[in-house]
């Protein structure tokens, strides 16, 4: 079972690190879920280094996850889960609070 999960991770991982090059070196932001050039005023490069290093961040946690999940046992599986959507919320509320301090200007 450990090598089926940590191919189906790797893949996944190589998505997340595609999707972080574009997004944080590249400043792609439309690969950004929700990203509308017209209504963002804020700055779009911390904007662009939030997402990159989350999905940066996201990537190596999945490709440790099978590792964890074989050697640790499946409580890995859940905090891998509650990084996911704590980081999602922080994010989220991070990209409204750059949006917010341009606005005033």
């Amino acid at each position: 079972m450990f090598w089926p999960a940590l191919a189906g991770c790797l893949f996944a991982s190589l998505f997340l690190f595609g999707s972080a090059y574009l997004i944080w070196h590249k400043k792609d932001l439309t690969f950004i879920a929700g990203y509308d050039e017209k209504k963002f005023k804020g700055d779009k490069d911390w904007l662009a280094r939030a997402y990159g290093i989350f999905c940066l961040a996201s990537g190596i946690l999945t490709v440790l996850l099978p590792f964890g999940m074989e050697f640790i046992g499946s409580y890995t599986g859940v905090i891998l889960g509650i990084w996911i959507t704590v980081g999602v919320f922080v994010l989220s509320f991070y990209s409204q609070s750059l949006n917010k301090e341009r606005k005033d200007t």
